[in-house]
Formats: C-alpha cells, sequence, structure tokens
C-alpha cells in the first residue's frame, strides 16, 4: 500500500480532520459532474478513511480498547467518551462524511456502466462500515442517509438495519459473480485490501454475513429468515481462507506522506506515552491471579507478550513512586486519579509493541523509546481475521448451532492468531517469530483447559482468547462482550480493596492503594456526537442511560 498520497491528491474532495458543516451528508451528490473522482481514486480514499475511523489515533478505536481492559486511556477513562467527545465525533464523521458517501457515489458510478465488481466491492465494504456502527451506537440514519437535500435524516432500529444489510450484501453478491457484466474497469492496486480479486470479496462478503447473523443468534426472531439464510450460509462454507484476512495494512512509508500505523505515530514517533496498557489485560495473557483472580488461563504464560508489548524497564531498574510495577512491566489503573496518570514515568511506562503497531518488540533489554528509532510503524488494522473467522465458527458449534467440532475450530482459531503475529512480526527485520513447537504448546495447553471446562466455561475461554487476538480491534470486542458476557472484564471498583493485589510486591516506591476516580457504570453503547449529529439533526435524539441495551441483538 506504498504511495497513497498519488490517490489522495488527485482528489478533489477536501477534508479536515474533525471538521464538519450542515451539508456533510451532500458530498458527491451527482456522480456525473465533472469534479467527480476516478472510481479507482474513489475506492481508496473510502478504504483509507474507513480503516481510519475504526482505529486509533484520533478516532475510536483508541478509547474503546479501554472499554474492554486492554487499554488505559487518560483523557477519557473510566468509560468516559461523553457527547463531545473526539473519538466519537471523528469516526462519526470519518465513516458518514469520508467513507459512506464514496462507497454510494462509487456504486452510483459503476453500475450504469457496467462495471459491478467495483459495485460489488462497495456495497460490500458499506455492510461492513453501517454494520460496525450499528453495533457501536444501535439506531441511525440509515434509509435517509445520502438523500440528496436531506439534512435531517431519521434514525432506522438497528433491528431493521440490520435485515437490510443483510439484503444488500445478496445484492453486493449477486454484482461480484454477475459474469455478463461489462467490467470494462476492474479494480486492482487501487484496491487497498484485496487487490481486486473479486473471489476473495465474494469469501469476505460471505464472512461478514455470517458475522451479523453470529452476532444476532440471540435474536434470530428479529433478523427475517435467519435460519434459512444461515443454514445455506453454513452449506456453502465459502469463507476467507488462510492468508486472506480483512485488513488495511500500514506500513512504513513516511515519505510524502504518513502510512505508518496511526498507533505507532502517537506512540513511538511523537516521542511520549499514548496508550497505557491494562494491568488486568497483561495479568490475563501471563497467566497471573493478582487483579485477575479467577483467570482461567492461571499459570499459563502467552508467547506473545513480548510482541503486544515493550517494556521500557529492565531487570532492577528502579523507579519514581508507580502504581502498577509487575517485573519490567509498569502501567496504571483503569480510572486512575494517581500521579502516575499525570505521565510521571513515561520514560519507563511499558508501551504497545510490534504487534498492535509496528512499533518495538521486547528482547527483555529495555530502553527508553526515542521518536527517532524503535519499530517501523507497519502493521494491520485488524477487521476480520482467518483467526477471527474461526473463533466465530467455534462459537456457532459450541453453541449448538452448528454441527461442527468446537474444539478443532477453537484450536485452529488460536494457531491462526498465533501466526498472525509472526506475520507482523516478520515485517522488521532481525525480530524472531513464535516458533511452532512453541505456539503448539501453548495451544495444546490452552485446548487443555477448554476440554475440562463445562460449556459455560468453554465459552468464557474461547471469548478470552478471541479478545486477546483482537487487540486494537476493540469494537468487536466490545460487541462480543455485550452480546455474550465473556471475557470477564475486570472489575475497577475493586482496584483498592486490601489484599486484591493492587501491585504484585507492595514496596516503598508502590503504594497500596492508587486513588481512583469514582467508577461509572458500564455503557452499553455509545453517545451520538452532539456537535456533528444532535445539535444539527432534530430526528436523532441523544441518548440518557447508556447502562441501558439501546441494540437489538444486546440481550
Amino acid at each position: 500500500m506504498n504511495n497513497i498520497l498519488k490517490f489522495m491528491m488527485s482528489l478533489l474532495i477536501v477534508f479536515t480532520l474533525g471538521s464538519c458543516s450542515e451539508d456533510w451528508l451532500n458530498i458527491n451528490k451527482d456522480p456525473n459532474v465533472p469534479t467527480t473522482p476516478e472510481l479507482s481514486q474513489l475506492l481508496s480514499f473510502s478504504q483509507v478513511n474507513m480503516s481510519k475511523s475504526l482505529s486509533q489515533g484520533d478516532f475510536i478505536g483508541n478509547n474503546l480498547s479501554g472499554y474492554v481492559h486492554q487499554l488505559v486511556s487518560r483523557e477519557t477513562q473510566n468509560y468516559g467518551m461523553g457527547t463531545q467527545a473526539n473519538g466519537i465525533y471523528n469516526s462519526w464523521n470519518y465513516m458518514y462524511r469520508y467513507a459512506l458517501v464514496n462507497f454510494d457515489a462509487i456504486v452510483a458510478n459503476a453500475e450504469p456502466q457496467g462495471n459491478m465488481i467495483y459495485a460489488g466491492v462497495a456495497k460490500t465494504l458499506k455492510v461492513y462500515l453501517f454494520s460496525m456502527m450499528v453495533d457501536l451506537w444501535g439506531d441511525l440514519p440509515y434509509s435517509e442517509f445520502n438523500i440528496p437535500g436531506l439534512t435531517a435524516p431519521n434514525a432506522d432500529s438497528s433491528k431493521d438495519i440490520y435485515n437490510a444489510l443483510i439484503v444488500l450484501l445478496d445484492d453486493a453478491k449477486a454484482d461480484l459473480e454477475d459474469t455478463e457484466a461489462a467490467n470494462l474497469t476492474v479494480p486492482g492496486t487501487d484496491d487497498l485490501i484485496y487487490g481486486g480479486d473479486e473471489a476473495k470479496w465474494i469469501r469476505l462478503n460471505n464472512t461478514i454475513k455470517l458475522k451479523l447473523l453470529l452476532q444476532s443468534r440471540k435474536a434470530k426472531s428479529d433478523v427475517v429468515d435467519w435460519q434459512a439464510k444461515f443454514d445455506a450460509l453454513i452449506a456453502a462454507d465459502n469463507f476467507i481462507d488462510e492468508g486472506e484476512d480483512f485488513q488495511f495494512w500500514y506500513n512504513a512509508t513516511t515519505n510524502p506522506t504518513d502510512e505508518r500505523h496511526p498507533a505507532y505515530i502517537d506512540e513511538y514517533a511523537g516521542g511520549q506515552v499514548t496508550y497505557y496498557v491494562s494491568p488486568f489485560f497483561y495479568e490475563v495473557m501471563k497467566g497471573e491471579t493478582l487483579n485477575v483472580t479467577d483467570n482461567p488461563f492461571g499459570g499459563i504464560v502467552d508467547p506473545r507478550i513480548p510482541y503486544y508489548f515493550f517494556n521500557q524497564l529492565k531487570g532492577n531498574d528502579s523507579q519514581n513512586p508507580h502504581e502498577y510495577r509487575n517485573g519490567n512491566f509498569m502501567s496504571i489503573f483503569f480510572a486512575s486519579a494517581g500521579p502516575n496518570s499525570a505521565h510521571a514515568n513515561d520514560g519507563s511506562t511499558t508501551k504497545i509493541g510490534i504487534y498492535p503497531c509496528g512499533g518495538k518488540y521486547d528482547d527483555g533489554n529495555g530502553g527508553t523509546i526515542s521518536k527517532f528509532e524503535q519499530g517501523n510503524g507497519a502493521a494491520p488494522h485488524k477487521m476480520i481475521t482467518y483467526a477471527a473467522l474461526k473463533f466465530m465458527l467455534a462459537e456457532l458449534a459450541l453453541t449448538g448451532e452448528t454441527t461442527a467440532d468446537a474444539k478443532v475450530l477453537f484450536t485452529d482459531a488460536m494457531k491462526a492468531a498465533i501466526d498472525h503475529v509472526n506475520t507482523v512480526a516478520s515485517k522488521q527485520e532481525g525480530v524472531p517469530v513464535i516458533a511452532n513447537t512453541t505456539r503448539d504448546n501453548f495451544v495444546n495447553t490452552i485446548v487443555a483447559k477448554y476440554d475440562a471446562a463445562n460449556n459455560a466455561g468453554k465459552l468464557r475461554i474461547l471469548m478470552t482468547q478471541k479478545w486477546i487476538h483482537n487487540f486494537f480491534n476493540p469494537i468487536d470486542s466490545y460487541t462480543d462482550y455485550r452480546r455474550t458476557g465473556y471475557p470477564t472484564l475486570f472489575d475497577p471498583s475493586k482496584t483498592q480493596n486490601p489484599g486484591f493485589g493492587v501491585n504484585p510486591t507492595v514496596t516503598a516506591k508502590s503504594a497500596a492503594a492508587v486513588p481512583l476516580e469514582n467508577i461509572a457504570s458500564f455503557p452499553r453503547s455509545l453517545y451520538y456526537p452532539t456537535t456533528s449529529e444532535t445539535n444539527l439533526n432534530p430526528n436523532v435524539s441523544q441518548k440518557v442511560n447508556l447502562s441501558t441495551p439501546f441494540v437489538f441483538w444486546d440481550k
């Protein structure tokens, strides 16, 4: 995906991060005007901005990782993304204004010319992005979105949108399979995900439909012909294959435009700590039972740890007073009001590593990160990986929706998840990969825990491993938790309980009790952005109580 700029510079659409206006639904209304970009330019532009809208940096992926207790966010911690939160505001605008509007423009340009592969790709991406928005917000403008002259679209129910999206997936698949279409112009290098391979797009189309049906399995009566659609999809068995991960690769290019992972730019290129790793997340992967008193993986050390996190400390490095230090790992707690929440230990706090953002692999030697070195920023934004597909199929088998072997599928998912780490690690010279023997021994140990558990325990283990794999894809983890109750997330209210393991070893430099904010209730959806939606659109009312479910599948 080198030189995204060559696509972006040719576009006549001008945008600014965080900007908005009342006519933001009116971009690209007339695809026949001379200023409309070519299909190839529109596709690249849309894919870039779809990925941004879901990713870290100034977008929703940053703070939502704190909701699923993988990161601790300073700016909007304690479930604090309010009505004017930048992440919500920026993602909402990018989704509607720079991705969805342009997916529609691709379809409007492609269909009259018989370029149906372009149309099918755009419709498939539109379904995926709208489904992610529904999972986050629930009801929102869909059927009245992008109607010329309409500046106050009504919101559709989340149930109705899901049903419409499933129909649109069928329409998109028909476009992709249309052997009689002219297709004089087809996607190629402008398709930054699959390079124009329509067979892969068909498999992704099926995989997205599977995801929507899985997520609505507890609300089958709300989805038209759920069972028939599901049975046909499973019988066809044509989903993404190994090496066909639905993801957007960022790379190491910095000139003429910075194409590195947004989180790498924040965490490494900026020379500061932006992402505090949750001690809870670390302890789950470390197999410890300090703050995670009922860790399902107690005693099992995850070989992915040095790829997920980089410790700036090593050995017995001394340190200022701190909240949480566990060996070389150091961070802060959720809802912290302690001194470290104000960057008191930036030079020694653990940072996100090579796997989520193309940062530094932890070789155990420590070292303060400089903005002029360490890592290269080459890493993907994961959307639906092959491993995630296997986790979905395992869940469906475990819950009795299919007759497949859940244990085999779970084993495959675990192996694929570790292989995905190795794929990212291979983008940096000198970084070792996880050996197959190490992978297999770890997977076999986890599967033994799975074997020994009852069905509820099996589901917890499966969903917790999916949560670990989906580090930096917090939207799906947020969705999974609300619809299954797993993984069992950290209860922040217990952080200060005596003897609860606030620090593994209480020393003179690690306070036994950390001052916290009052813990907020867990939100079951997100606020709408005030400045770009509810203040401008009288037909979308702001939510009042986020602890109440707003998405139809949240049962």
